[in-house]
């Protein structure tokens, strides 16, 4: 099944409209951002690298480190950030970005504290071609005194592109998970899910695997018998309509991921209940 070309979200214009009376002029802290670029570079980790992200009308990279022995980017630029993940969870990336920028713009009360921090992993293109899992922090550095102005990127190289699956962003507050920024950040997330089921499946396997994954998640995990699948979803009335639905589904996530961990309708479910949690309420 061909990939979809998605219509992503501008994360520049986002940036631009969440941050349009950010003037770099304002910044505070320009020590503290000075004095953690430092640190960075005293660690002498070859298996991390560093970015400095300006927010703003015009948000851009201001300092980089390491950079090229990871992805071969001597001067990356914002832009590039996106260039770097692959394709199969770029869609994820860019909404997911976008989100945890207006949560933390939402409560930047809460996010404004030093050291407030969001964590990811994603699979990014190192310098050789091939794909690796990088673990992704993301530190509040310096703010304008109203809100969230520069933040450094530390991006730590893991396994190979086949090993794990990536999570979603979580946000935290002096090392802590903020419960109000997780709750919206959450809810979010849902909203863009069946866009993302879009990119690989069609309408009827999207709306399959919405109530599918809903089944999962309620008997803990375990497979249901598949006689007493059919009482529960709309879009199918017979075994052997189930067995081809599933079987289409797992060839277009084979497909689509290229990934051993994501080989089924029954994987995919798991997954799903996993990064994107269901709302107990």
């Amino acid at each position: 099944m061909s990939q979809q070309n998605p219509d992503f979200p501008d994360i520049r214009k986002i940036n631009a409209e969440l941050f349009s009376n950010l003037d770099s002029n304002d910044i505070k802290d320009f020590e503290y951002l000075k004095q953690v670029q430092q640190n960075c570079m005293e660690q002498v980790n070859p298996f991390t690298c560093y970015v400095t992200i300006l927010l703003g009308k015009d948000p851009k990279i201001t300092w980089r480190h390491n950079t090229a022995n990871h992805f071969g980017l001597v001067d990356l630029q914002f832009e590039d950030l996106i260039g770097l993940v692959h394709p199969s969870w770029r869609f994820l990336y860019v909404n997911s970005a976008k989100v945890i920028y207006e949560v933390a713009y939402k409560y930047r009360n809460i996010f404004m504290q030093k050291g407030s921090t969001a964590v990811r992993q994603l699979p990014l293109r190192h310098r050789s071609g091939q794909y690796y899992w990088y673990h992704q922090v993301s530190v509040k550095v310096a703010d304008d005194g109203d809100s969230l102005a520069a933040q450094i990127n530390y991006y730590q190289q893991s396994t190979p592109y086949e090993a794990q699956l990536p999570t979603m962003p979580q946000m935290a507050t002096s090392g802590e998970v903020n419960k109000v920024g997780m709750k919206e950040l959450n809810r979010l997330t849902l909203e863009f899910l069946p866009d993302f089921l879009g990119q690989f499946l069609s309408d009827a396997q999207v709306k399959f695997m919405l109530q599918y994954r809903k089944v999962l998640f309620e008997s803990g995990g375990k497979k249901q018998v598949q006689g007493g699948l059919l009482k529960r979803l709309d879009e199918v009335d017979t075994l052997d309509n189930l067995k081809k639905l599933k079987q289409r589904i797992r060839l277009n996530v084979t497909d689509y991921f290229q990934h051993p961990s994501l080989d089924s309708a029954y994987g995919l479910g798991l997954w799903l209940n996993y990064c994107f949690p269901l709302e107990s309420d």
